[in-house]
């Protein structure tokens, strides 16, 4: 009976097989293209990730500025067509920002959607880089910045009044928090474990490889308050209020999806 078992075991294995998908953060509508999806992650990150392009992967793709269900269901047809079509059985899925957001409603409300399940069930983990899980207050900001005296790059930098901006707000991720989505303090537990990554750092490489982006964050940093210690974009609170923690990280909110200040997607292949 042991060697019955200890066969079936090993055989179980042996068909599993394994994927990962990338979901990025909010921006605007062209993200629902996937080029454009994929640059925001860029080449480095993405073959880091994948192992030089060995293992299966997908880049989801969405649209940027909608709310974490209208997104979600975008998402979730490109990972159930890929867990589907390619017999993903072991899938991790690594997250950007608000993209961690975007999971996080799928893991929360499996009868939402009949493709949630699936997802679900053939998840291993989640990978969580810089997620406002608790809201950001650069987007609690966003609304005061548009005809400001502000620069048109920190108004796109911060994304401006779409919907996805306002679902990142403080208050909005509170009252969510509170009903629909799992995983903070007082709440049930999510479906499979979330890693979270924060990030602290916001010059990063701004005085040998010159960002606009780096310039944005430093200065958004200082102006929306964010408390404690942040990447420009969500504060370390925030991005650690769900899952347990696997790293800190000196990236910025651009570098960390990036695999160039810091080799971001280089400790994220360690997966594999």
């Amino acid at each position: 009976m042991l060697a019955c078992l200890l066969v079936f075991g090993l055989s179980g294995a042996a068909w599993a097989k394994t994927g990962v998908a990338l979901v990025h953060g909010k921006g605007s509508a062209d993200l629902a293209n996937p080029s454009v999806a994929w640059d925001y992650w860029g080449t480095d990150m993405i073959k880091a990730v994948t192992k030089n392009y060995t293992v299966p992967y997908v880049i989801c793709h969405y649209d940027g500025t909608q709310y974490m269900w209208v997104a979600a269901g975008q998402v979730a047809q490109q990972l159930y067509d890929f867990i589907t079509q390619q017999g993903i059985t072991d899938l991790v899925i690594d997250t950007h920002s608000f993209g961690g957001i975007v999971i996080r409603w799928i893991f929360s409300n499996p009868t939402y959607d009949w493709r949630y399940p699936t997802i679900i069930q053939r998840t291993r983990w989640i990978n969580s880089i810089a997620a406002p899980q608790k809201g950001s207050e650069a987007a609690d900001l966003a609304g005061t910045l548009a005809g400001s005296w502000l620069t048109g790059w920190i108004v796109d930098l911060v994304g401006q009044n779409t919907n996805s901006t306002y679902n990142c707000r403080t208050d909005w991720m509170a009252y969510y928090n509170q009903y629909y989505l799992k995983g903070t303090e007082g709440r049930p537990a999510l479906p499979k474990t979330v890693y979270w990554i924060s990030g602290w750092g916001l010059w990063n490489d701004y005085w040998w490889t010159f960002h606009y982006q780096d310039i944005g964050l430093a200065t958004l940093s200082g102006i929306a308050g964010l408390p404690g210690e942040d990447d420009g974009m969500v504060a370390e609170y925030s991005a650690e209020a769900v899952g347990v923690q696997w790293f800190r990280t000196e990236a910025n909110h651009h570098h960390n999806r990036r695999n160039d200040f810091r080799a971001i997607g280089t400790a994220l292949s360690t997966d594999f």
